[in-house]
């Protein structure tokens, strides 16, 4: 009796352990994967505020280059456009400047600009004072790239479309600039000393970046999910391009030291950010059409997750309380004649044997009595 007892309990205990196994092993991978989700989604939202406040950094930068080429020519520069570009910069800041890091870094610059505007500086000391403040402009954008993950992201599509709109436009926009000015600067003569070189350098970049941007988004183009992209972009980079050549060709660098007319100069260099700023706003809103497209994956992916897990989690639970109705049900001595009914031969429990021994014995007593009784009768004939 002991033996098929034994048995169904360890029966019982290893469907038990298999049981709670299978469910620990699942929810293992559900917590994973829900942490990796986790992390993931936690990522693309940074990238998703780091592109937001973007657009308003790709304005200020633009005022920045137009009010240094404004002071150096000696013109009243347009402080309201300068105050309200930062104004909108600041106004995202206060939502996401803790996590970005920019909040420090903003006031910084909005307090060089004011006093950069109160000073009212024209001819080679704006040019000195403008060209700091258009750094650290750009370095902010930098800033935000970093803090945000835009720079480190993995996807081949939107890591381009973030190259070309926090780097290598904004290096167009301010080479394209400073070229004009220091040609503004010479007073229509030809460019000598440092300045011949930084005049070619400049040009010569505003040159490479076209390049470099074009390069980078046909390949976003290529990797892209998102059909629409080429066709968005097709129109401001084509614009783009063309005010890239009018303003540097692309020749050898030799020729880009060439002597130019100033008012040539301005009108490209104008022609340059007139056309990559919007270049540059189109692109980041393109890369927040691609983190929306992520997030919503990321979304579903974590709906499967928890409905994946909670029906694990509940069908774990049915079994458990299946083999615990199953045992409440069926007592010691229940089990044992269930075993008994399914375990042949030498496995037969001895209560059962018994059992059987018994009718037996009672079935040859009947067949004994019936004998017994027809001799008698046999007898008493015969007397």
């Amino acid at each position: 009796m002991a033996k098929p007892k034994a048995r169904r309990t360890a029966r019982i205990i290893l469907l038990t352990s298999c049981t709670l196994a299978v469910a620990g092993l699942f929810g293992g991978v559900v917590r994973q994967s829900w942490l990796t989700n986790a992390a993931a989604t936690e990522v693309v939202s940074m990238e998703a505020q780091g592109a937001e406040i973007l657009h308003p950094m790709t304005t200020l930068l633009g005022e920045m280059v137009k009010a240094q080429s404004t002071a150096v020519r000696g013109e009243q520069v347009d402080t309201e456009g300068l105050r309200k570009a930062l104004a909108s910069v600041a106004e995202l800041d206060q939502k996401y400047g803790v996590a970005l890091q920019t909040s420090e870094r903003l006031a910084g610059l909005t307090a060089q600009v004011e006093t950069a505007i109160t000073r009212g500086e024209t001819g080679r000391a704006a040019y000195d004072t403008y060209t700091g403040l258009v750094t650290l402009t750009r370095d902010l954008i930098r800033r935000i790239g970093d803090t945000s993950h835009l720079i480190h992201d993995p996807d081949l599509d939107s890591y381009y479309l973030m190259d070309a709109a926090i780097v290598r436009l904004p290096a167009a926009i301010v080479f394209a600039g400073r070229a004009s000015d220091l040609v503004t600067l010479a007073g229509g003569k030809v460019l000598e000393g440092e300045d011949v070189v930084r005049a070619a350098v400049a040009r010569f970049g505003v040159s490479a970046a076209a390049e470099e941007v074009n390069d980078g988004l046909r390949k976003s183009v290529d990797f892209t999910s998102r059909s629409a992209l080429g066709a968005n972009i097709a129109e401001r980079l084509d614009a783009f391009k063309a005010a890239a050549d009018a303003f540097a060709p692309p020749t050898m660098l030799a020729e880009l030291a060439s002597t130019v007319a100033a008012a040539t100069l301005a009108a490209n260099a104008n022609r340059v950010y007139a056309a990559a700023n919007p270049l540059a706003h189109r692109l980041i809103g393109e890369l927040q059409a691609l983190l929306a497209q992520r997030q919503a994956k990321l979304g579903a992916d974590w709906r499967f997750t928890a409905v994946a897990g909670g029906l694990v989690t509940v069908i774990g639970l049915v079994m458990l309380w299946l083999l615990a109705m199953r045992r409440t049900r069926t007592g010691p001595a229940e089990t044992v004649d269930a075993l008994s009914r399914d375990t042949p031969g030498d496995d037969l429990p001895v209560r059962s044997l018994t059992y059987a021994r018994e009718l037996f014995e009672a079935e040859e007593l009947v067949h004994v009595g019936r004998a017994v009784r027809a001799r008698t009768r046999g007898n008493g004939d015969a007397r």
